[in-house]
């Protein structure tokens, strides 16, 4: 049994990475999901905010993910995402101007979207401590 799996890291533009990994983090919905190889087959949304990657060469690569979803199947991880950024883009600033972003999308939102756009907001604020 490989101790490794593959992954695909995908934007609506482009495949932003793709490899072997050891361990993948993900911040999904309902919490932090950790993949190790051979996870059995799990399909979840992702809400904002870090994924930690330890490849195969045991490199630890960490970015900034803004909701999509996740699929683990056949021991290969795919992460399609809405926006990405390099964890050296991710501070406090950045943070701070993703979430007045969302606060100005607020005004002219739905309920729904209200709900939806608030739980981006908490995720965010969680990871200015």
């Amino acid at each position: 049994m490989s101790e490794y799996f593959s992954f695909k890291l995908v934007t609506p533009e482009k495949i932003y990475l793709e490899g072997q990994a050891e361990l993948i983090t993900v911040p999904g919905v309902e919490g932090d999901i950790g993949f190790l190889s051979q996870h059995t087959n799990f399909i979840t949304s992702i809400r904002p905010g870090i994924i930690k990657v330890i490849k195969d060469d045991n490199t630890n690569i960490k970015f900034y993910a803004d909701g999509g979803f996740v699929k683990f199947s056949d021991n290969e991880l795919l992460l399609v995402v809405e926006e990405v950024a390099d964890e050296k883009d991710i501070n406090t600033e950045f943070i701070s101007k993703k979430i007045e972003v969302y606060n100005e999308l607020m005004s002219n939102a739905s309920e729904s979207e209200k709900n939806k756009i608030m739980l981006k907001v908490d995720s965010l604020k969680l990871l200015l401590n």
